[in-house]
């Protein structure tokens, strides 16, 4: 049996290095989280939203940082 489509849009797949401290804490949030709203909660659904939140205030953040290098 094939996995349910969560995703209602096209999708693109990336395989992800992570520290293990990272990975432990994604771990036990989505048990925590998971066990609290008696849904399933993935690493992935927490790691999707955490971009969603910070890409444009990280991004930023990195041009800041490359441009008090480079002047």
């Amino acid at each position: 049996m094939t996995r349910p489509n969560k995703l209602k849009s096209e999708t693109k797949t990336y395989n992800l290095l992570m520290r293990q401290r990272q990975w432990d804490m994604l771990s036990r949030k989505s048990h925590e989280l998971t066990t609290l709203t008696k849904q399933q909660v993935s690493a992935a659904y927490i790691i999707r939203l955490c971009i969603d939140m910070h890409m444009e205030k990280t991004c930023d953040e990195i041009e800041r940082r490359y441009r008090a290098q480079n002047y």
